[in-house]
């Protein structure tokens, strides 16, 4: 009988290219697998961010809009205004026997507004920057005219804590003053 000849695979390291270009291509697909998922983890992260601010930035608007048709803070701006212009005290208004005065009523309004206000940015639920440039001026004028009737108030009471929003708020903005964009 004639022995026949068997053809030998081609091996490589101890095996046929075909385990090589299979195991190739599994490893490639992995590897594609693994890229695919950074990417997309990436993009997700950059669209959760977009949205966030999206998010803060409506919430920003959605509150100045309300403010303009809030009766009782147009009223409080209204008095406290009054005050601004006749170059009032503050200060005197935050003493005991003034408690029930309505003036101070709506400098508390207005103090405990922009208290609410400075926290939703701090916590990043407002747009610092929108809100910025919408009543910058009329912030800082009223915490320069407020400050003083704020201290007097952190003393009678003695909290340290009180208004300290509203006050880390103007401080940061004293600092990094709005500039024209002309």
């Amino acid at each position: 009988m004639d022995p026949v000849a068997v053809e030998q695979p081609l091996l490589y390291l101890g095996e046929t290219i075909g385990f090589w270009v299979q195991t190739a291509v599994i490893l490639l697909g992995a590897g594609a697998a693994v890229v695919t998922i950074i990417i997309n983890g990436r993009l997700s992260r950059r669209s959760i961010s977009h949205n966030e601010k999206l998010s803060q930035q409506r919430a920003t608007i959605d509150l100045l809009l309300t403010q303009r048709t809030d009766q009782n803070l147009i009223e409080s701006k209204k008095s406290v205004g009054a005050i601004h212009n006749n170059g009032g005290d503050f200060t005197s208004l935050a003493t005991r026997d003034k408690a029930q005065d309505e003036t101070r009523s709506h400098i508390l309004s207005i103090i405990n507004n922009y208290e609410f206000i400075a926290l939703g940015i701090r916590e990043g639920a407002l747009d610092e920057s929108i809100y910025k440039r919408a009543v910058y001026s009329q912030v800082m004028r009223d915490w320069r005219a407020m400050k003083a009737f704020i201290m007097e108030l952190r003393r009678q009471n003695q909290i340290d804590t009180l208004f300290q929003e509203f006050e880390l708020l103007a401080k940061r903005w004293d600092q990094q003053k709005l500039h024209c964009d002309a």
